[in-house]
């Protein structure tokens, strides 16, 4: 596995921005190609009268269409990538999610880079709707990207030095595994695998039919053999050597990612 089309979906935001810093450092060490594409509503007739409505809507298109290329193109000049493409799309029932599947469908796209968030406000902060609907319905990984935290480094020059892999023993977790060891083996990063045998809540009902919550743990032997599942599932993936560690948590599933996420 390895990439050579990145696509970075871009509104022009601060989010948008940070996820292109991401973007050109890894296409710069995959030798990828990267393309920026810029998604505007494409005005029907309904907006205007029917006397002047086609002449409205052919001189909104072009201005819209010429105003993102014009920025799009200034993206393009500032990235290092080896190869940038630029592209606006115009729909005019405007669903961002499916005009990017159509995207990546259409050229062959092996990793969308996006920001979580841009101009709708701060209920985009953590997985937006499109970058959300687009994890949920795309054939290839997503990678989303918040905007830097005031005061913090500036993402010019990103590197990796740290991946972190969750693992559930799916194929999916199979196919991450082998894309994070790429990745890792392009930075000299150190990847770790997690896995977390989760603690479920489960409803329960008394003889008295009083209701209530029982905790419900993972088997001791799953949990006990999880590192050595870990290893050896690293190795049957394929894929570059690279510096691993394994590691096993019981408790919330998510909890537990984002807690290993920030104090690792």
């Amino acid at each position: 596995m390895t990439l050579q089309h990145l696509l970075v979906p871009t509104d022009f935001s601060a989010h948008a921005d940070a996820a292109l810093s991401h973007a050109v450092s890894l296409a710069d060490r995959f030798n990828a190609a990267l393309h920026l594409l810029h998604v505007v509503n494409d005005p029907g007739a309904g907006w205007y009268g029917l006397g002047d409505a086609e002449v409205q809507i052919d001189r909104l298109r072009e201005m819209a269409e010429a105003k993102a290329r014009d920025r799009l193109q200034g993206m393009a000049e500032d990235s290092s990538a080896v190869e940038v493409r630029t592209a606006v799309a115009q729909r005019l029932n405007l669903d961002v999610a499916h005009v990017i599947q159509e995207y990546v469908a259409g050229h062959t796209i092996d990793l969308v880079v996006m920001g979580t968030h841009g101009r709708q406000g701060l209920e985009r902060l953590v997985l937006g709707s499109v970058a959300n609907r687009l994890i949920r319905r795309s054939g290839c990984p997503v990678l989303t990207v918040r905007e830097r935290e005031a005061g913090g480094e500036e993402l010019s020059d990103v590197k990796y030095e740290t991946l972190l892999a969750p693992i559930d023993f799916s194929n999916h977790s199979r196919t991450a595994l082998r894309l994070s060891k790429e990745v890792a083996a392009r930075y000299g990063a150190t990847q770790h695998l997690l896995f977390v045998a989760e603690k479920r809540v489960l409803p329960t009902f008394s003889d008295t039919g009083i209701p209530g919550v029982g905790v419900v743990e993972m088997d001791p032997d799953i949990v006990a053999n999880a590192e050595a599942a870990l290893e050896e599932l690293n190795g049957n993936v394929g894929g570059p050597e690279v510096t691993s560690a394994y590691h096993v948590e019981e408790g919330d599933v998510a909890e537990d990612i984002v807690d290993f996420a920030e104090t690792n």
